[in-house]
């Protein structure tokens, strides 16, 4: 292969970043590693034993076939699977890279394991010539939605309503499958701010004046109506927890996202970032954008 300098810069920031993290990233590419995988999956899924998300078989072939197989294993114990990602190639003549799964175990959150992941997976695609990867995610989770957008700069203009029917797993409980296409542009300007070495402070995000739509008093989403230019749109702080304890506020959530998020993307509003403090989405339109 023939290594450009954005790959090798990649590259470094990945290792710097496993490093930091107390991990080494391995292919899995033998039988027992793809059972390894396909368990740890269903645990971070919460799903029956017997009905991983995806099979040892499926993860086996996948790797056999050149696939993005990786698992991240703790330092301290060589043995112990505690991250992995598997993305697939795109067409011969689109260039690309689905990222199709990617968890942290419970246990090793807080040490950006899943940060150090994605940016070995951004070295190996720009290693092999790829300049782009894409994946889905609920937009209605605040932590992922903060770590796919701002923590590695991608960006999202696609909404897309229960995409994948009912999940048998313990995160979605039932829930339809709304979904945000992120695209990560690997030689862009906000991946490479994000990923690449940071020599600053996190830039502060765009400011909306008003938020549509925000939490009521019973936490229930409330919509609003407006013209400006810059406006946030809202998600709860923990979905997770509300869909355990209040799943009807749950489910007015999703709905309500999916009205508004949906609805602003297909008109032409541009995602342009998440802020954390007010946990939402900060969209532009009309001469803002």
């Amino acid at each position: 292969m023939d290594i450009d300098g954005a790959a090798e810069q990649a590259r470094a920031s990945a290792t710097s970043a496993a490093k930091r993290s107390g991990i080494r990233i391995r292919a899995l590419d033998s039988m027992a590693s793809s059972h390894a995988c396909a368990r740890f999956l269903g645990e971070v899924w919460q799903t029956d034993p017997d009905r991983p998300p995806l099979a040892a078989d499926v993860v086996k072939a996948m790797a056999d076939a050149g696939s993005y197989v990786v698992g991240a294993f703790d330092d301290a114990d060589d043995d112990r699977l505690v991250g992995a990602c598997i993305g697939l190639w795109g067409p011969p003549r689109r260039a690309g890279m689905h990222s199709h799964i990617a968890g942290v175990h419970a246990a090793a959150r807080g040490r950006d394991v899943g940060y150090a992941l994605k940016l070995d997976q951004r070295a190996h695609a720009l290693e092999y010539g790829v300049d782009r990867i894409t994946w889905t995610f609920d937009p209605l989770v605040a932590r992922n939605a903060h770590f796919n957008l701002r923590k590695l700069g991608g960006t999202a203009d696609t909404y897309l309503p229960d995409y994948y029917g009912t999940l048998p797993d313990g995160l979605n409980h039932a829930d339809e499958s709304d979904r945000l296409m992120l695209r990560w542009d690997l030689r862009g300007e906000r991946a490479v701010a994000a990923c690449d070495e940071k020599t600053g402070p996190e830039p502060e995000p765009a400011r909306p004046t008003v938020r549509v739509p925000s939490a009521g008093d019973d936490d229930r989403p409330v919509t609003r109506r407006t013209q400006d230019g810059t406006v946030l749109v809202a998600v709860p702080p923990d979905i997770d927890q509300l869909r355990i304890r209040q799943p009807s506020v749950a489910r007015d959530w999703r709905l309500r996202l999916r009205g508004t998020l949906g609805a602003l993307l297909a008109d032409g509003a541009r995602l342009v970032d998440f802020d954390r403090a007010a946990c939402g989405y900060v969209l532009t339109r009309g001469e803002e954008r």
